[in-house]
This record gives C-alpha cells, structure tokens and sequence, in this order.
C-alpha cells in the first residue's frame, strides 16, 4: 500500500472522527453523574428497580432493587423519556419511589459539571476505561508508525481501537446517550469480526486462512442487521420498549455468537498447528482470547440475554481486555515467545490449588457483607470470581518473589545452591574414587554438623558391610544395610538408624554408600537439607559410574596390551585416534596461544619502526628481528598443518592427497605423479585421516632415506574397498632389513595405521629397486562401528 492523498486524507478522517466522539463521551461522562438504575415493568404498566450500578447514585442514595418507581420530575413514571425508551432514569432531576416497606421517598439528582460525581463512579466508568484507550491508541500508533504499509497491521490497528473506543463508550451508554448507545452496539459485535479479518489477512503469507469468506461475510450481515435496528430505535420513533429488548437479546447474542465463532476457529487451528512452528503463536493467541473476551462474555452478555441480572459489573470485566495489548506487543516487539505450555502447567496447578480457599472465603466475605440475609448464587459466585483470580494472580507473584528474593532474605538456602555450584566444579577434576569421596566429605562438614561421614561397601556375594566396628551402632547398621540391601537404589537417599545414607555408586555386586551420622545439635534433617543430600548424591553417584567405566576400559586395554599375540585392531584403532585427538589440541593450543602471541609482538614491531624515527643499524637489526618473526610465525602454521591439517573431511580424501603432494614437492627434490578415481562412496573421517597419514609418511620416507627421484601414487575405491599403491625409484631395501627399519623409518606405524582398519599391507622390495606400497581397506560406510562395546566414530578425530 503506497502513501497516497487517499490514504492521507482517509487517515485524517478516521482520527478526527475518533478525536470528537472522544471529547464528546468525555463530555457526557463529566456532565452527567450516572444514577445506574435499571427498571423493568410489570403487566400493570408499574416499573420498578431492577437493579443498581455499584458506582451510580441511585446506590449512594439508598434506591435498591424491588422498589417501584411513582413519579420522576414530578409527573407520573410512564411519561419520562428514558424510562419509556431504555427503562432508565437516566437525566432525571428527582424521582419519587416506594420502598418495599411500603414508604415513599423523594430523591434529588444533581445534574452539570457540578454534578455528584463519586471517586467509584470516576475509576470505573472515565478513568479507566480512558487508560485503556490511551493504551490502545499508543499501541496502534506504534504499530502505524513501524508497519503503516502492511494491510494486516492496519486490521490490526482498527481491532484495537474498536476495543478501547466500544469500552470507553460504554459510561455514556449507561447514561442513555444516543451517541454511546450507537458507538457501543456497533462496534463491540464487530470486534470479534474485525480479529477473524486480521487473522485471515495475517496467514496469507503462510498459505492459509482462519475463516472461510462466506462465512466471515455472513457473520458481518447479521451484525449489521442488529446494528441497523439499533440506530433505527436510538434516534427514531419507529420501535416500542418490547422491540428495545428483542434488540438487546439479540444484540449479545450475535456478540456471543461472534465470539463463539472466533474460538472455536482458534482452537481448530491451534489442533491443526499443534505440530507445527506456529503451535505456540495459536496457543498464546487462543489463551489471549479466552481470558480478554470470556469474563465479559460469562457475566454480562449472557445474563443479558436471558433478561437477568448481570454477576458483575461491565466495568470489571472489561478489565480483563488489557491483556490484548499487552500481548500482542509482546508478540509484535519480541523476537522468541515465553515458553506458553510452562505458563499454562502453573496455571492449572495454581488454580486448582487456591479454588477450595477462594471458595470458602467467598462464603464468609457474602455472609458478611449481606448480614443475615441469604446471599444469591449470582453474588457468591461474583465473589468468589474476584478473590479466585487474585489468590491465583498472587502464587504467580509469590513464585516471581522467591526466585529473587528468597535466597537473599534466606541465606542458608542460597548457601546449598552455592555448594551444589561448587560441588559440580570441584567433580569436573575428579579422576579417581578417593578423590570423590573427599569432595564429598569437604561439602557436606562444611554446611551439616554431623558427628559421622563414613564411606561403606556392602557386598551381596559376601553378606558383608566394611568397614565397621564394634560399636552398636556401627552394628545396627551393618544390620539394617545387609537387611536391606536387595532394594538399595543408585542416587537414593535412605534413612538409617543412626543417620542417613547415600547410594552413590555400584560396582558389581558392592554397593558404595556414605553413611552420614546424626547432627550434633540433636535435631532432625530438615526438607531442604534432604533435598540438597538428595541431589548431591545423584551428582556423585554419576561421577562414581563414570569413574567406573574409565577403570574398566583401562583394565580392558592392559590386559590387551599385555597380550603376546599381535595387537587388537580396536585397541590400535583407539590409540591412533587418542593420539589424533591429542594432535588436534596441541595445534589448536598452539594457534591461539604461541602464534597469536608472535604476531602480536610483529604488529607492535612494525608499528614501532613506522612511527619512530630510527638509524640505519637499529632499523636493519630490527628488520631482521622481524624477518625472524616471519620465519617462526610460518614455522608455527607449519607445525600447526601438520599436526592437524584443516578442513580434511570438508576436501575429501582426494582432495586431502593433492594438497599433501602439493605441499611437499614445494621442498623436495623430486616429482610425484598421482592417478585417482572418483569415489562412489565417500570415505569417513578417521579413513581420509588415516590415508592421509600414510601419504605423509611414505612422501617423507622417500625424501629421508629413498633418494627417489620420482613417486607413482594410485588410489582408486572399487567395490566399497579402498585401494592405495605406492612405488618409487629410490635406493630400496632388502626386505629382511625392513623388518628392522620399522623402528626408525616410520613404516612400522603405517602397518598398525592398516591393521587398526582391518587392512591388508604388503611391502615389496629390492636393494637398487626401489619400494612398492599395497594397501587395501575394508568398506567403512560414514558411520560409527560398534566394537566390544566402543563406538569408534568420526568425533574421535574430529
């Protein structure tokens, strides 16, 4: 949507219209003090007091519901405008009423700016409805202001407003206004309508729709039925009192219906996305809806439309809109939505939780603001609504308040969170089960003064507990743990007879547990002592399981290591890729560490000799200064690339070959021809590591000790296998004496790189004939391979 003078002029339109029937409601609202009688009227042609607004005057002045009406400015009660029109007494100087006692009274109204406006009357009906409108506009002028351009935004704005505008112009719909009257019955059944609308123009850009146009269209035509029918009684003669009320039946029922509609579509749709990215934005929306629009809808619009009384004053309900604004300018100005499902869980537990007190203290509160008078259902439940939300509203804040100020107000608390922190960093650098029994026994003297903390092992093959001593206490225990030991749980905390004991680890048959003695104060472990004894020992118990599993692999490996035959596949495998993972550390250690440092010290040399004036021989014996920290910085990303070269399973194993070969021929003194084949399978990781490892041996064999002249390398995958062969003409070997070579020439660890595969090599060789590599590997897809239980993944060597 450009800007055009249309627009423009549009724009201007729809605020100066707004801005009039601001001031004017304004006007009305202070001019006319609400008197808040509503009448009804028998088959005789009598009225009487139906019921009273709590903040009106008719309240203050002591009318109330079941008293007739007589007269009103001193003519008969059938004669008075509103009473006729709106069976109101709207604008009336005095009326005359007879109390059910059978007494008349005389009441007087004062009318003007000087009229008997009370401070309830002025909060409800002008000061905060105007907040919310001021609220409401400030947010659709935010909203203008940074998406003016976008037609779902400008839906958006038009919902808002008709909100504010509909709840601000309620006060001079009580007053009998025609003007409020109009403003009210027409915008409020569009509201729902005009949300749908926004929702429709809204999921376009995801290819979807909230209501089907037929529908929507059909719902806007009975909502102008009702709506032309209201203006043709507010400012026409043409309709009697009984159409006003068919009027005002079928007013809240479309206002119902309307919003009926629009849940039920929210609630589909929150179905439909349950499983989507938009699950959460349909839920905060579906919620938001529920709570600005239900409390209206379940206290005032269906009472209304069964002729009776409404539970609780509009006023109240209407409050609950602000919720509109408030959400939808989060969800328009933040980037991540509160998480609504965490919000909802609480809400039910709060809620259910405070609804038998809410309840009982409803009953006293009606008891005693009726006296002895039996209070209705209508008012107990009006009651108990109020005291409900506000007891739910207050656990909400009791929980925001613990979170902040409980550990402050409450140190001893905070010191558990403070030893758990500690706990879980001190655990970090634990590397045998002694250790762990120490922090154990450091955390817990330092926060409970116990007499005892001792560590047992309680055996089920032996039927045993060690150690223990003679005392009888230590032999009631023994006792109770061999009583008891078929149901010891890992993590658990159990009470024993003389203290408590903590499960921490198992190891076979043994259970490891911390027998923890009684307080020295005589006093019982309070809830949060067991909860923190608790979660230590499920802390420790995962570190004892760990430490475990480290043993039992490092039994595992000496005892394969141990071995007389040849060496395990997976054991070599292991080994290579530890010492590839060591690589890595160390060339990343030394790129963050010694090589930023070096060319730190460059930078600042190079600014020296640009800044300050120097002689000729401090600046040549600077500028070889600098030309030896050239030297070291290349030597450092030399050692770092041969440590670990970078990006080998991003370049793939050809790729990885060609740079290798690139790189060496730029300092040796011969050629090397390499022939390759496309891979049909790409190779993982710890492969391409392990061919390129063999490539940088063989090529540094070769210039070491070969004196080659030239290098054939071939490498080629058929059939899943993998298929290298090396040949150079260098000064080749006996193969009796290669044996012997494996130690100093680094081919012996291109044969345990193979067999750690699962590979087949083979060397061939001639003294004057030079030296032939063959080696074939297994198929190996890109995933891990189990082996006696060890997943051997790419991460190994990542």
């Amino acid at each position: 949507m450009k800007p055009t003078l249309l627009n423009r002029s549009i724009t201007f339109l729809f605020l100066a219209v707004f801005l009039l029937t601001v001031l004017y409601i304004t006007s009305v609202i202070i001019r006319i003090p609400s008197i808040g009688a509503v009448l009804t009227s028998d088959a005789e042609g009598n009225y009487f007091v139906k019921s009273t607004e709590p903040a009106g005057q008719a309240t203050m002045k002591g009318i109330r519901a079941g008293d007739q009406l007589l007269e009103v400015n001193g003519k008969p009660a059938n004669e008075f405008h509103n009473v006729i029109r709106y069976l109101t007494i709207e604008y009336a100087d005095n009326v005359l009423v007879r109390h059910k006692n059978n007494t008349e009274q005389l009441f007087d109204f004062q009318k003007g700016w000087n009229g008997e406006h009370s401070l309830w009357e002025l909060t409800l009906q002008l000061y905060i409805p105007g907040i919310s409108l001021v609220i409401f506009f400030a947010f659709s002028a935010f909203l203008f202001i940074k998406r003016r351009y976008d037609k779902s935004v400008l839906l958006l704005i038009v919902f808002f407003i008709s909100i504010g505008i509909s709840y601000y112009s309620s006060a001079a719909s009580y007053r009998s206004d025609p003007v409020g009257n109009s403003v009210l019955y027409l915008l409020l059944p569009m509201i729902p309508l005009l949300f749908m609308t926004f929702m429709n123009s809204y999921l376009q850009r995801f290819d979807d729709k909230f209501i089907t146009k037929p529908a929507l269209a059909f719902l806007f035509l009975l909502t102008s039925i009702v709506g032309v029918m209201s203006l043709l009684y507010f400012w026409t003669s043409l309709f009697t009192i009984d159409v006003y009320n068919y009027i005002m039946m079928a007013f809240s029922g479309v206002v119902l219906l309307c919003n009926l509609v629009c849940v039920f579509k929210l609630v589909e749709k929150f179905i439909k996305s349950r499983n989507t990215k938009l699950r959460s934005l349909f839920t905060i929306t579906l919620i938001t809806h529920l709570v600005a629009f239900t409390p209206f809808a379940a206290f005032n619009l269906l009472p209304q439309m069964f002729g009776q009384q409404q539970l609780l004053p509009a006023a109240f309900t209407a409050l609950f809109l602000f919720v509109l604004p408030v959400v939808y300018f989060y969800l328009s100005t933040s980037s991540q939505l509160f998480d609504i499902d965490f919000i909802l869980t609480r809400f039910k537990y709060y809620t259910a939780l405070s609804f038998l007190p809410s309840a009982i203290i409803a009953g006293f509160v009606a008891f005693l603001i009726l006296g002895g008078n039996s209070p209705s259902w209508s008012a107990w439940f009006g009651i108990f609504f109020v005291i409900h939300c506000g007891m739910t509203l207050f656990l909400y804040v009791k929980e925001l308040i613990d979170q902040r100020f409980r550990p402050r107000l409450f140190k001893a608390m905070h010191s558990y969170q403070d030893s758990l922190d500690r706990f879980s960093r001190k655990v970090a650098k634990v590397m045998k089960q002694t250790d762990l029994e120490d922090v154990l026994r450091q955390e817990i003297s330092a926060l409970l003064p116990v007499n005892r903390i001792s560590f047992l092992l309680v055996d089920q093959a032996d039927n045993s507990v060690t150690p223990m001593g003679a005392q009888p206490e230590e032999l009631i225990t023994s006792e109770f743990l061999l009583g008891t030991m078929n149901d010891l749980q890992i993590g658990e905390l159990i009470e024993l007879p003389f203290g408590l004991g903590l499960v921490i680890g198992r190891q076979r048959t043994k259970y490891h547990i911390m027998w923890i003695g009684m307080k020295t104060n005589h006093t019982r472990f309070n809830s949060d002592e067991l909860r923190w004894l608790k979660t230590m020992s499920n802390y420790a118990s995962i570190v004892f399981e760990n430490l475990f599993l480290i043993e039992s692999i490092i039994h595992d490996l000496e005892l394969e290591v141990r071995k007389e035959q040849a060496h395990s596949p997976w054991v070599v495998r292991l080994l290579f890729c530890l010492s590839e993972n060591e690589r890595k550390k160390l060339a990343a250690d030394l790129h963050d560490s010694a090589l930023q440092d070096q060319l730190l010290w460059y930078r600042k040399l190079e600014a020296i000799m640009m800044d300050h004036p120097l002689s000729d021989k401090l600046g040549q014996e600077l500028e070889d200064i600098k030309e030896g920290l050239l030297d070291v910085i290349h030597q450092i990303r030399e050692t770092c690339n041969e440590l670990r070269p970078p990006l080998l399973k991003e370049m793939g194993v050809i790729e990885a070959v060609e740079s290798i070969i690139e790189h060496t021929q730029m300092r040796v003194n011969f050629a090397v021809e390499f022939h390759a084949k496309p891979f049909m399978e790409p190779l993982n990781e710890e492969q391409i590591t392990a061919i390129y490892r063999i490539v940088q041996e063989l090529l540094r064999n070769a210039d070491k000790h070969a004196q080659a002249k030239l290098v054939r390398l071939r490498l080629e995958q058929r059939l899943g296998k993998v298929y290298f062969h090396y040949e150079d003409d260098g000064v080749g070997m006996e193969l009796d004496q290669l044996q012997a070579s494996f130690e100093h020439m680094g081919l012996s660890g291109i044969k345990e790189r193979v067999i750690g595969l699962e590979g087949e090599i083979s060397f061939n060789s001639r003294r004057g004939e030079g030296l032939e590599v063959s080696i074939v590997l297994p198929e190996m897809t890109t995933s891990s391979r189990l082996e006696r239980g060890i997943s051997f993944d790419s991460h190994l060597v990542s």
